[in-house]
């Protein structure tokens, strides 16, 4: 009885998988790229994406007023659920092969359902984007131009599940306009070495408004993005790599804010393992730099750190790690990179992983060798003491437990950055660290000046006062003071903050839901 209906459906439904047809999709392919339905099947468990909305397409016959139904251009959004390693995901898809993914009616009403599932379903989001925005031609189907606007509860659900679940986003060609904005509109972000570029206009726009004749790499590649700008956070080497990353950077995460992040012991790395090149990975002079990721490797379970934004911002190290099994949030600096201090390209990096970790309820643990900010000419143009304050808001907002470990220098206002202002803090300290105001080696002279310059022996008596004032400047003199907790063996601090992260997991499962504070973009 319903044979004829039921064969029309199982047609539409081949038309969908069709994508933007044969030759279309062997271009695609030439290109060196999967077509959207491979790359959800790369990164979904097999068998387990469901689709939502497979019919939704423009009859090209019906248009034209024409009988029959053998001319159907599917939507280029494919949205749906899928399990990722175990767990359920929202799944939204860019279909470069159907007029190069270009955003219309149809397009935005699939991506305001997605939102809206994905909200609803407190689902986190993966979104793989390959689109260059609205096309001009949509004027001419609808017969007037319309006001640049989102609906306005789609728009609301877009910004409200930032706060909500994690939104993953990779760009897998030159993306512009709307799909441009949903690759920032994420706590990860990826772009693929020399296939990803990302404009708010491309070469086109930017030669027609005068701006230059630039090519797609040069304008909006991964050098630009991934190196200086940091709109992105990762650099992937190919599309199985980007989507690798999303796997390993969701399996870090709790699937919404009502969760905890979950805690995977494979037994592999005892919490109580002792490096003993800990204890003289630090130089003894404080000028000479070392190999913070080494200090990481040591303290975390082995194998498990997974840096985010490497290329940006270089002086801080931000990633996620596990101890015991415990994912959490990773800060260090890195004393290879103008010496680990807080540079203006460091802020906005800060800003975001900060919110991100405070959001999931990742703990975060902070390995301080903070020197002070960068100072300059360049630095004072970019407002370096502007950021470096408005990031320091962020660390002191943030309600998520957190433990910093002193391992050499912590000064100034970015030394006192380097943990919360407001809330309770677990603090450690090697033997090698040193903190104040101002480093001995400067503020001795700034304080002394007259004195030195008319002393017999200008360099000596320097010398001497930088003596004296280094050793009250012993971190053992603070601890007695008790104004440090505790002084650490280096061997013993992955112990400690294994323990210690069992308490922080322990006191943040009562701090679950939306955090007062929401996720700053």
């Amino acid at each position: 009885m319903w044979n004829s209906a039921i064969e029309e459906l199982e047609r539409r439904k081949r038309a969908a998988f069709e994508l933007g047809g044969k030759s279309n999709v062997t271009k695609h392919h030439a290109a060196g790229k999967m077509t959207v339905r491979e790359r959800i099947n790369c990164i979904a468990d097999e068998g387990s994406f469901l689709e939502r909305g497979i019919l939704a397409g423009v009859d090209q016959n019906r248009e034209g007023n024409e009988e029959g139904h053998e001319n159907i251009t599917p939507c280029p959004l494919v949205i749906g659920i899928a399990k990722v390693n175990g767990q359920r995901v929202a799944v939204s898809g860019d279909d470069f092969t159907i007029k190069g993914a270009s955003v219309g009616r149809l397009y935005k009403a699939k991506n305001a359902y997605f939102a809206k599932m994905a909200r609803r379903l407190q689902l986190p989001v993966v979104r793989l984007l390959e689109g260059a925005g609205g096309s001009i031609k949509e004027i001419l189907n609808i017969g007037y131009t319309e006001l640049p606007t989102w609906n306005d509860e789609a728009a609301q659900d877009q910004v409200d599940m930032m706060s909500e679940v994690p939104v993953v986003s990779v760009g897998f060609g030159a993306i512009a306009g709307l799909a441009a904005m949903y690759l920032v509109q994420s706590h990860f972000c990826i772009m693929i070495k020399e296939q990803t570029q990302v404009f708010v206009g491309g070469p086109p726009l930017v030669k027609a408004a005068g701006g230059g004749n630039f090519s797609k790499e040069e304008l909006g590649g991964y050098k630009v993005h991934g190196y200086v700008s940091g709109v992105v956070d990762n650099i992937a080497e190919s599309e199985n790599d980007a989507l690798e990353q999303i796997k390993r950077f969701l399996s870090f995460l709790p699937p919404n804010v009502w969760n905890m992040p979950a805690i995977q012991r494979d037994g592999q790395d005892d919490p109580k393992r002792k490096d003993e090149d800990l204890v003289s990975i630090i130089p003894q002079d404080g000028r000479k730099p070392y190999d913070m990721r080494r200090i990481i490797d040591g303290v975390v379970d082995q194998g498990s750190f997974f840096e985010i934004g490497k290329y940006q911002g270089r002086s801080q190290i931000t990633g996620l790690a596990r101890m015991n099994g415990h994912p959490v949030g990773l800060l260090a600096n890195d004393p290879r990179f103008l010496a680990g201090s807080f540079n203006y390209d460091v802020s906005e990096k800060f800003i975001r992983f900060i919110d991100m970790c405070d959001t999931f309820h990742l703990p975060i643990i902070n390995l301080c060798d903070q020197p002070g900010f960068t100072i300059g000419v360049e630095s004072e143009i970019h407002g370096n003491i502007r950021k470096g304050v408005r990031a320091s808001f962020a660390i002191a907002q943030a309600t998520v437990p957190l433990a910093v470990v002193y391992l050499r220098k912590c000064f100034g206002v970015a030394g006192a950055a380097q943990k919360t202002a407001m809330g309770f803090c677990w603090r450690y300290a090697w033997p090698s660290a040193v903190w104040g105001n101002i480093p001995v080696e400067g503020g001795v002279y700034a304080a002394h000046r007259a004195e030195i310059e008319s002393a017999q022996d200008p360099k000596k008596y320097l010398n001497e006062l930088q003596e004296t004032y280094r050793a009250v400047s012993s971190p053992f003199r603070t601890a007695e003071a008790f104004g440090i907790e505790d002084i650490i063996n280096p061997r013993d601090t992955r112990e400690l903050l294994c323990e210690w992260v069992e308490i922080a997991y322990e006191v943040e499962r009562k701090n679950l839901g939306i955090k007062k504070r929401g996720m700053r973009m």
